[in-house]
């Protein structure tokens, strides 16, 4: 599915390395509106695994966080002499929901008026079916090339 990505990262750091390393670029204590120094990831780490989402600043605010960003669930497990790091990325929950309701209200909308013309034009026709594609379109681009930027940031970000 294209909201849904694995990836294995094999480490030469330590598991505890591993976890210092992700604490200089997430911040754990984020609140909104809080000004600091800048971060990349915002986000929780735990003793064996983390929860992460991408930053992004914006010329008219400090910082926000982009709903179709993903969020970067991992696992990290001693292996060999370092650490092996299963990570997990993924659309947030709630902007999955929210993408069901836009893509069915948009589709039923857009069947019901192609349903309801009786001499469309093309113009007509392909507007609703636009609204719905880029409803789809839009938050996939987003997660796919934000997947793509965070993946390969970590792999080379864990394995120095």
């Amino acid at each position: 599915m294209l909201t849904y990505q694995k990836v294995t990262i094999q480490s030469p750091l330590k598991p505890y390395q591993v976890r210092e390393k992700l604490m200089g670029i997430v911040d754990t204590d984020y609140q909104i509106g809080e000004k600091s120094i800048t971060p990349l990831y915002r986000g929780k780490i735990h003793q064996d695994s983390f929860q992460i989402s991408k930053i992004i600043y914006h010329l008219s605010s400090d910082r926000y966080r982009e709903s179709f960003f993903p969020v970067l669930d991992g696992q990290i497990r001693e292996h060999n002499s370092g650490s092996q790091i299963d990570i997990q990325i993924k659309i947030h929950p709630g902007v999955m929901i929210f993408l069901g309701i836009w893509l069915i209200t948009a589709g039923r909308a857009t069947w019901v008026s192609l349903m309801m013309l009786k001499s469309p034009s093309f113009a007509v026709v392909f507007s609703p079916i636009a609204i719905f594609l880029a409803g789809l379109a839009i938050p996939m681009i987003t997660f796919v090339v934000m997947a793509h930027h965070s993946k390969n940031f970590l792999v080379n970000f864990l394995k120095e």
